[in-house]
């Protein structure tokens, strides 16, 4: 087996793991992909079913170098027998992407165990089977911030959104220390918001942009209107129109994910995978106006606070965007510097958003309501 040509990937099932093992078969690596079954769905089957949606076709990799293992993160040997073939692997590159990512967990304890414990579980168990490891976090760690965040920044006093950026946090210390125990070299990997994907527009996880999406079909469905039809002549969202929250689409972060598992010269570094010329919210909002063709039907008001009375419209976004606003309204930039230093095309791999790839979101959300 060669050296730098095979993956142990935790999450390959999940949005980012999929793409990201999409690209890396289409590269000729071999894919060990880690995972668990769920509500009697086998893991296999759940791997081939996230790789498919990945392309806007029914092609999928060579099953040849795709291996599923069943696995358990939450146990301190993954529940992997002695004679799997994973602890008779030569070196391999793992690249931990598993994790709890609700903003708002039912059980708090559970999700630092899923994203603390369970990524030292991974680590501590495929030790011997790894020469390096690419440690997948956020690049929300650096909480409520404001300014220009560096990519070589962690604990720096910051308050928290919620549990999941503490926890990632926390993640990213302990894996850290845990590979100079271990002497491995270890890359840590933050990406920003991502949202669907630039071929047809799918998304596995009900993000920002699905929501502004998800809020329009809603008061469409509600008031019983179509594309270009209104209710509220005005409506008022509780933004700044002048954030740049940082979405970025998939295909082009699972790209720029790859490169960094391909290149040795990663290790010792944290990277921030985000949006390089971000768009402000006010043009975002605006690009989904037009999508849905009532732009110049509407008028938007941003404001601070949203006083009573509400409209029926405005409920329905209150309710929808509350535990979005913290990123919508961030004010931090991420610096790029780490990754530019490695990936040297890295800004021509994004586009910007506009009106096409807005409408692919809106057809795919509106085929997952009829789901």
């Amino acid at each position: 087996m060669h050296l730098a040509r095979t993956a142990l990937v935790t999450g390959a099932n999940g949005f980012i793991g999929s793409h990201l093992a999409r690209v890396l078969l289409g590269r000729g690596w071999t894919v060990h992909a880690l995972g668990r079954g769920k509500s009697g769905v086998p893991w296999q089957d759940r791997v081939w079913a996230a790789l498919k949606a990945t392309s806007a076709t029914d092609e999928l990799p060579d099953s040849n170098c795709l291996h599923c293992h069943a696995a358990d993160l939450s146990q301190p040997d993954l529940g992997l027998l002695k004679s799997s073939i994973l602890l008779g692997e030569s070196k391999a590159v793992l690249v931990h992407l598993a994790g709890d990512t609700r903003f708002v967990p039912p059980d708090p304890a559970a999700q630092r165990q899923a994203n603390v414990e369970g990524a030292l579980n991974v680590v501590r168990a495929l030790r011997s089977s790894v020469s390096r490891v690419v440690h997948v976090s956020t690049a929300y760690v650096a909480g409520d911030r404001a300014g220009t965040i560096l990519e070589n920044e962690g604990d720096v006093g910051q308050r928290f959104h919620n549990n999941y950026e503490k926890t990632k946090l926390e993640a990213e210390i302990a894996v850290h220390s845990l590979c100079e125990e271990l002497r491995l070299p270890l890359a840590i990997v933050r990406p920003s918001i991502i949202v669907n994907d630039t071929v047809n527009g799918r998304s596995s996880a009900f993000t920002h942009l699905n929501v502004l999406v998800e809020v329009a079909n809603r008061i469409q469905e509600f008031y019983g209107i179509k594309d270009g039809q209104v209710v509220n002549q005005e409506i008022r969202f509780p933004v700044n129109p002048a954030a740049r929250p940082n979405i970025a689409a998939v295909d082009p972060i699972a790209e720029a994910l790859a490169w960094i598992v391909e290149s040795p010269g990663s290790a010792g570094k944290t990277f921030h995978l985000c949006h390089p010329t971000p768009q402000t919210n006010a043009e975002i909002f605006g690009l989904v106006m037009e999508a849905f063709g009532i732009k110049e039907k509407i008028s938007l008001h941003f404001v601070q606070t949203m006083p009573r009375p509400l409209t029926r419209t405005e409920e329905m976004i209150v309710r929808a965007f509350r535990v979005y606003l913290p990123y919508l309204n961030h004010g931090g930039v991420f610096d790029l510097s780490n990754t530019r230093e490695l990936i040297t095309d890295y800004d021509r791999l994004f586009q910007r958003a506009n009106v096409e790839y807005l409408r692919k979101v809106i057809v795919f959300e509106r085929a997952e309501r009829r789901r």
